[in-house]
């Protein structure tokens, strides 16, 4: 199966660089593929409380048999618990969910945040002035503050965020006493980033790629499906996202692959070396292509988008969701097309 490798984070742990990612893996599926996954040789579990799923991922964590302190867990703080009064309880929620009391890695999941809704399940509040999602203004360094309380009680060895930029992160650096150890950011052949990746290896700050085939929501031109990278994997005998999954290693990342087909599970676990002719290859396939982008927030998360842009995407949720439940709100979320 896989060598093992690791990549060494700030905070002094190593991390696998292959993980299983969970989102979007539906019910009664999870927790199979975390077990199969795990008895396969993965040490390396990515969640978040927002995937709705972290109860079967602790099923599947126990299920396997494999020690907790040999698996490295991350999950993510979502946007409705971004107050510092609000972030432990968050935590705690998640640690209950999962069944374990730490977690290797806990990340702030999006740069924005949300009003507070009615319960842990209402991850899309709607501001009754407006019928928008209810962003709200709360600093990334108080969030941060909290995150970095939960280090100091032992709830978290390592901490870290997602999607930020560059410049988000060095705002961050100047208030934070902990470093940032990872940021995962969508990354594949059509958005590689590579000004983002090279300044985070600068700064001894890990990127984990999600999205690590292009795979999106919005019915585009998937990396995966690439001609060249078909015919890459051909030549190697090998499968299309076998090869983005070590292309990305090779670029210096952890790569969290989703499956919940066993036989995917373990192709995606198997270690070869790219030649450098198609590591080149795929590497000038760069198109900036960003597929997982919520538009529909009305926030310019990664600076790319108008005014006009943001407010159209806003109205557009709005129109459609207008006659749905805050329940609803996420499935139309992913469903929309930017």
């Amino acid at each position: 199966m896989s060598s093992g490798r690791t990549l060494k984070l700030n905070s002094g742990y190593s991390i696998p660089a292959v993980g299983l990612g969970t989102w979007q893996s539906g019910p009664h599926e999870v927790a199979k593929a975390v077990e199969h996954a795990l008895r396969g040789g993965y040490r390396h579990i990515d969640a978040a409380a927002c995937y709705g799923n972290e109860n079967e991922v602790g099923e599947g964590i126990r299920a396997s048999g494999v020690p907790r302190a040999d698996i490295f867990v991350t999950s993510k703080l979502w946007n409705t618990h971004h107050r510092p009064d609000d972030v432990e309880s968050a935590l705690d929620e998640t640690l209950k969910n999962l069944g374990t009391d730490y977690l290797d890695l806990y990340l702030v999941h999006w740069p924005v945040s949300f009003e507070k809704g009615s319960g842990f399940k209402d991850l899309w509040p709607i501001n009754p002035e407006t019928g928008a999602v209810h962003v709200i203004d709360v600093s990334d360094a108080e969030t941060w503050k909290a995150m970095e309380a939960l280090v100091e009680k032992g709830k978290v060895r390592s901490i870290g965020v997602s999607n930020f930029t560059r410049e988000r992160i060095e705002n961050l650096l100047k208030t934070a006493k902990i470093k940032p150890a990872v940021n995962q950011i969508e990354a594949h052949p059509y958005l590689q980033q590579p000004d983002l990746l090279g300044w985070l290896k600068s700064q001894n700050i890990v990127a984990q790629a999600y999205s690590h085939t292009g795979n999106n929501i919005y019915g585009k031109p998937k990396a995966v499906d690439d001609p060249v990278i078909l015919e890459i994997a051909a030549s190697l005998g090998r499968q299309p996202t076998q090869v983005l999954i070590q292309w990305a290693i090779q670029r210096g990342m952890v790569v969290l692959p989703k499956s919940v087909t066993p036989s995917r599970i373990d192709a995606n676990f198997q270690d070869f070396e790219l030649p450098q002719h198609a590591f080149d290859q795929i590497s000038s396939l760069d198109r900036h292509a960003r597929y997982n982008f919520p538009l529909r927030l009305g926030v310019n998360i990664f600076g790319e988008h108008d005014e006009e842009t943001l407010r159209k995407g806003v109205q557009d949720l709005i129109a459609a969701t207008r006659e749905k439940s805050v329940n609803d709100l996420y499935e139309a979320h992913k469903k929309a097309k930017s």
